[in-house]
């Protein structure tokens, strides 16, 4: 076999099993998970005017190895899950104010510590209600 041929097969491997440069935004592709690091617990959803607040209790290493959070969101409990937004260590909740009406969305949360992480936590869902238009008759 060539080398360039070599070259070929190496790269359709790394894309055949998603381990390609920018396959980090989807959560799962070629990341590190630690399963040491334990995964937020808790994680609740609150509908608010702006949209979702996630809520979640800390991972047990907080104090000693995270880093941080990852947010995730998808349009389906078995996803794709796609990452809206992270906060640092200490900071336990999330506000999404991207989430679009009538659509049900679902989310996870998960620790970072020094590019590794966590497994994730519970999956919570919520659908921001459509906006309704009152008759003139309902006054």
């Amino acid at each position: 076999m060539s080398r360039m041929n070599k070259v070929v097969l190496v790269i359709a491997i790394f894309l055949f099993s998603g381990i390609a440069l920018g396959a980090g935004e989807k959560p799962g592709l070629g990341e590190k998970i630690n399963p040491s690091l334990g995964a937020p617990e808790a994680l609740k959803l609150v509908i608010v005017p702006e949209g979702f607040k996630l809520v979640w209790k800390p991972s047990p290493q907080e104090s000693e190895k995270v880093t941080g959070y990852q947010i995730v969101r998808a349009g389906f409990a078995s996803g794709p899950f796609e990452i809206v937004g992270t906060v640092k260590k200490g900071i336990l909740e999330f506000l999404d104010t991207t989430a679009s009406p009538e659509n049900i969305h679902y989310y996870k949360v998960r620790a970072v510590a020094d590019g590794e992480f966590s497994p994730f936590s519970n999956t919570v869902a919520g659908e921001i209600p459509g906006i309704v238009l009152r008759d003139e008759r309902d006054r």
